[in-house]
């Protein structure tokens, strides 16, 4: 990984838990998702006319677009019915390995191999993560259906982040991300009302009219983390290598809490994070 494009991968990692604490705040998990993906596409769409984009260049990567779409669904989707049904704290955790999901799909359907030094940054990475949040007294076990659905939300992380590093080398980034969002706006919205969330929409504009603020900026800082990334794909930055290197965003999350909201546990998390950053380290530095 070059450092350009670790810089990229570390400055979305920087974004990343600021725009969730503002979407954490709603107490509406579904229609503050579904606003959120609205807003993604709208300001995608925007900055991709001011910056001419030929949208219809999305032609050309049709099967990528279908994986990311695929990917995106299962996370998002699974990942609100995790805070509904499951305790967030047992199983984050696994949401966030999907480094080891992108090494598993890479080998088995993309011929991708990965050299020791990368394959123990990755694991350093990924242990350091599930020991920095996993909370005392909270079992993976304690609910099956729960721990099922934490890992169809971490595989579909894993799938968007190889459909979208495949396409951002063919199209432009705003372009893919643009499609990406539309295509969860359409399918989020019958996905969620299957589920019992009705009255979606009427919900999501109490929440842009109450809070326009806190959507909007939610919104612009996602769009500048994603876009971070996609950019760092399209300049030749490995899948894994990025997605475990976005995992810089927990110890960062951690530190806040820490710091500013005196949150218990930091002398545990902060080692956590140390293991996690020396595996990230390892992966820029071995790929």
């Amino acid at each position: 990984m070059t450092l350009m494009v670790a810089a990229m991968v570390i400055a979305s990692a920087c974004l990343h838990p600021i725009w969730n604490m503002l979407l954490k705040g709603d107490d509406d998990r579904a229609a503050s998702w579904w606003l959120f993906t609205v807003l993604l596409s709208v300001i995608s769409g925007g900055v991709g006319l001011l910056r001419g984009a030929d949208f219809w260049a999305v032609r050309d990567v049709l099967p990528l677009l279908a994986l990311s779409w695929l990917g995106q669904f299962l996370y998002g989707l699974n990942l609100i019915r995790i805070y509904e049904q499951g305790d967030l704290s047992a199983y984050y955790p696994i949401i966030r390995a999907s480094p080891i999901g992108v090494v598993i799909l890479g080998f088995v359907f993309l011929d991708k191999s990965y050299g020791l030094v990368v394959i123990c940054g990755i694991a350093l990475s990924v242990v350091g993560a599930i020991w920095l949040q996993k909370q005392p007294g909270k079992r993976l076990l304690d609910s099956p259906r729960t721990l099922g659905l934490a890992i169809l939300s971490m595989m579909g992380t894993a799938c968007y982040s190889i459909g979208d590093a495949q396409a951002v080398r063919v199209i432009a980034p705003d372009v893919m991300f643009f499609w990406v969002e539309v295509g969860m706006v359409v399918m989020y919205l019958p996905a969620l009302m299957a589920t019992g969330h009705g009255r979606v929409v009427r919900r999501a504009v109490g929440l842009i009219r109450t809070r326009p603020l806190r959507q909007l900026s939610a919104g612009v800082l996602a769009y500048m983390s994603y876009s971070l990334i996609l950019l760092a794909y399209s300049h030749g930055g490995d899948v894994a290598a990025v997605t475990t290197t976005r995992q810089l965003s927990i110890p960062l999350s951690v530190v806040l809490g820490g710091m500013v909201l005196k949150e218990q546990l930091f002398s545990r998390r902060l080692g956590a994070s140390l293991l996690l950053v020396a595996g990230i380290i390892l992966v820029v530095f071995g790929s």
